[in-house]
């Protein structure tokens, strides 16, 4: 008869040092703690590099890089593709830009340039209350239900058995023979 066996916890060096070697990967899985120690990881070296001046800010940005692979590996894990990121990701995108478009960004300038407190606020209420606008909040009302999904898949323990993605970073298959 056989068993799945846990294996210990990813320690914090460990995790930190396959945060940065694996940067690229995307395929894979990753346990639980080796996600969020790798997480706060980047979280910090992206905070403390977004302070160098000019060249700070672009890293940060490639360091989320790493991130994303890590949760695509993270995603694989508990049974999950990837691409629950970039629907996100997508989604996020499409309602930033539909807010854009209904914004008259002109319009609120001068109003704010002449200190029109009440103008600037029409602006506002225009962009939102418009087709584009309601649709804008319906997008990122939805961006927000894939964000706290997305959170649910990656707190969620791995999956024992192997899946498409590999075999159970964290489980093992132990005989136990009596």
């Amino acid at each position: 008869m056989s068993q799945y066996k846990e294996l210990p916890q990813v320690e914090f060096a460990v995790a930190a040092q396959n945060a940065f070697k694996k940067f690229f990967q995307f395929n894979g899985r990753i346990r639980r703690s080796e996600y969020w120690w790798g997480f706060l990881t980047l979280f910090i070296a992206a905070f403390v590099i977004s302070l160098v001046p000019f060249v700070g800010p672009l890293v940060a940005l490639v360091l989320s890089i790493a991130g994303i692979s890590m949760q695509f590996r993270r995603l694989h894990d508990t049974g999950r593709s990837g691409w629950w990121w970039a629907a996100q990701a997508c989604v996020g995108t499409i309602s930033c830009t539909l807010f854009f478009v209904s914004f008259n960004f002109s319009a609120y300038l001068e109003a704010i340039r002449s200190q029109d407190i009440q103008a600037a606020m029409n602006v506002l209420i225009s962009a939102i209350t418009s087709m584009t606008g309601i649709l804008a909040i319906v997008f990122y009302l939805i961006n927000i239900a894939l964000g706290i999904t997305i959170l649910v898949f990656l707190l969620q323990d791995s999956q024992p058995e192997a899946n498409k993605y590999g075999e159970s970073p964290k489980y093992v298959l132990q005989n136990t023979e009596v």
